[in-house]
């Protein structure tokens, strides 16, 4: 039994010590818990703007850029396009059932090529291009049948 007893003992006294602790008020004795607050599942970025819609000046001038070369540039519509040697501008010919025809060239010059152009979602873009033959020449190859459409 006095195993017993000292078992018991012990536990009454490291009871009350416990509880007495460092002799600090109750909001010091209290173990700290530190709180915080979970950071929120990061948003997502703002809605990323879609690729700006190509404007039919633009897809006109990426022509431009691609089959003449750096140095000319598209200058805008024929009917208010200044001469200049580098400039190409543009008139448009007819409306098809497969989008719009563009002729372009020089100002005040012959027309070097049609372009049948098309707006979607994305903007206007070139879906194909016919270059005439010179006159007395031979065609490259036949005319697409859009061009028959433009009467040229």
């Amino acid at each position: 039994m006095r195993r017993t007893s000292r078992i018991v003992v012990a536990l009454l006294v490291s009871g009350p010590l416990g509880a007495c602790g460092s002799g600090s008020s109750p909001e010091e004795a209290r173990p700290s818990v530190l709180v915080t607050t979970s950071a929120a599942a990061p948003s997502p970025p703002p809605a990323t703007r879609s690729a700006a819609r190509v404007s039919l000046a633009e897809a006109l001038s990426r022509y431009v850029t691609a089959s003449y070369g750096g140095d000319h540039r598209y200058v805008g519509d024929c009917a208010g396009a200044r001469p200049d040697p580098r400039g190409v501008c543009s008139l448009e010919k007819a409306t098809v059932d497969a989008g719009t025809v563009y002729a372009v060239g020089a100002p005040f010059s012959e027309i070097d090529a049609f372009l049948l152009l098309r707006a979607d979602a994305a903007g206007w873009r070139v879906v194909d291009d016919h270059v005439p033959p010179e006159s007395g020449g031979s065609t490259a190859g036949p005319e697409p049948d859009w061009f028959e459409e433009v009467g040229s």
